[in-house]
């Protein structure tokens, strides 16, 4: 049975699940953007007021024009903060969750597992894409103008393929690189809070050793970006993704390791296998949205 277009069920539902994947990308990177520029402008107010306050006396023309810089870029922090905000959050997090269902639907037909056994399978799966776009029909503008890639269907074609291509494959090729990626991010954030309240420290031994009253001035300067690297770490929360990325890893390799390879797995074990994968995966993409939802 072909779907409109001339592409079957499996292949209208892998090239659906890429257009809601490149949607949910951009919107990531498009809120990531907005964090970086609120954080760069952030600090930027604050170096540009305290340099304006110290030129004053020296040149009024610097110190003035300084001052009109740090109230232009002051002000372009809630602005750029905007793009980034709770309903771009939430749009987010809920194109990955509709690209992330149809990914699941379309792991579980190619391993032929429930509800993918029969002979209506095919009808079931156009079914549930069509469920599955009418839940996010307001997402929908996201996703215009985007093409899918082309690109081979996933290489599952019975159950033990979908061991190898699917379950090991999140664990080795996904879950546990991200957690090294989170992880490398979070080392990096908190190197550059540890040298921001050095400096901090540094700072004011200076100000209480020498006569230069300029010193205590920067004081603040690094006090508030430290704030707001610790409140950009916050925001990404890169913590919490290595936490669920390592959890999600670990569960989904203890499930391989207790599956063993039994001589004659019957149609229900292999069932309900297939289910407690996607479930688990499923799980931490529903901990993304509460979090990150209501965070």
């Amino acid at each position: 049975m072909e779907a409109p277009g001339g592409f079957s069920p499996i292949a209208l539902v892998w090239r659906r699940q890429n257009v809601w994947s490149q949607a949910a990308v951009a919107q990531k990177r498009s809120i990531g953007r907005s964090r970086s520029l609120a954080l760069a402008f952030g600090i930027a107010t604050a170096v540009l007021g305290t340099l304006a306050s110290q030129l004053m006396d020296v040149s009024q023309l610097t110190g003035r024009l300084l001052a009109v810089a740090a109230a232009l870029t002051g002000a372009a922090v809630p602005l750029a903060a905007g793009r980034g905000d709770a309903q771009a959050t939430q749009d987010w997090i809920r194109l990955r969750a509709v690209s992330e269902s149809l990914k699941s639907e379309a792991y579980t037909y190619l391993a032929g597992v429930t509800p993918y056994r029969d002979a209506g399978a095919e009808l079931r799966l156009r079914e549930r894409l069509a469920e599955l776009e009418l839940d996010a029909v307001d997402l929908a503008r996201h996703t215009t103008g985007l093409q899918p890639v082309e690109r081979g269907l996933p290489r599952v074609r019975d159950f033990e393929s979908y061991l190898t291509n699917r379950v090991d494959q999140q664990i080795q090729g996904y879950y546990r690189p991200q957690a090294l990626r989170m992880h490398d991010r979070l080392v990096r954030v908190r190197r550059a809070e540890v040298g921001l309240s050095l400096l901090s420290a540094g700072l004011g031994s200076l100000a209480a050793v020498s006569a230069i009253q300029q010193v205590s001035g920067w004081i603040a300067v690094v006090a508030t970006a430290s704030t707001a690297v610790a409140a950009h770490a916050a925001s990404a929360k890169f913590a919490y993704q290595e936490l669920e990325y390592a959890r999600t890893a670990s569960e989904l390799a203890a499930l391989l390791v207790r599956w063993g390879t039994p001589e004659t797995p019957t149609e229900g074990a292999e069932d309900d296998f297939v289910a407690r994968c996607e479930q688990i995966i499923s799980v931490q993409n529903d901990a993304w949205m509460v979090k990150w939802t209501t965070a």
